[in-house]
Formats: structure tokens, C-alpha cells, sequence
């Protein structure tokens, strides 16, 4: 096993103290330390979780069915965010997410 402890520095050496301090994690190797850690590093508006969400958008949320100008609203934010989103993206995933009564 390497010992990877002396070479991190302040939050992240923290984080390693914890994953060796807890029971379930204490003999694991540093390739599921560093699994662990990626998901502190990775932000929540990470490319890849950015188009998973414009994937999933839909009409209908919770039950209820929200108005179409709010979804094509929601829509260009997402291409705001990701640039490599084109205009027939949004009006194929606006398609998508119309419910079929209003399509």
C-alpha cells in the first residue's frame, strides 16, 4: 500500500485523514481515496451533469404540467451554460419535452 498522506496539503489532507479514520474505508487504496476525493472536485456544473439535466428536462414535474414557455425558458439557460448546444438541440429536446397532448 502507498502511503500518500505526507504529499497533500491542508483540505484534501484533511479529507485522507477522515477516509483513513473511518471503519469501512481504513484499508482501501489510494485508487478509491482518489474516487472519493474526485467527487469534492468535480462541480456541480460540470459539463457532463449540465447535459444529463438538459436531457431530462420535461414538461411534466412533479404531477403537474408546467407551461411550455417555461420549459423552452429553461432550455436556452442550459445552452447559456453549455456552449456546444446548437439551436436544433434545443427545438429537438423542446419536442422531447412537450407531453404528447400538447405536441
Amino acid at each position: 500500500m502507498i502511503w500518500v498522506g505526507m504529499h497533500l496539503k491542508d483540505s484534501t489532507k484533511m479529507l485522507h485523514t477522515q477516509f483513513r479514520a473511518n471503519e469501512d474505508t481504513t484499508y482501501l487504496g489510494v485508487e478509491e481515496f482518489l474516487k472519493a476525493l474526485r467527487q469534492y472536485c468535480i462541480p456541480f456544473t460540470s459539463e457532463k451533469t449540465l447535459w444529463n439535466e438538459f436531457q431530462a428536462i420535461c414538461q411534466t414535474l412533479n404531477g403537474r404540467m408546467l407551461p411550455i414557455q417555461d420549459i423552452a425558458n429553461k432550455i436556452k439557460q442550459y445552452q447559456m451554460q453549455l456552449s456546444r448546444i446548437s439551436n436544433w438541440q434545443c427545438y429537438y429536446q423542446l419536442l422531447a419535452a412537450m407531453d404528447a397532448p400538447l405536441l
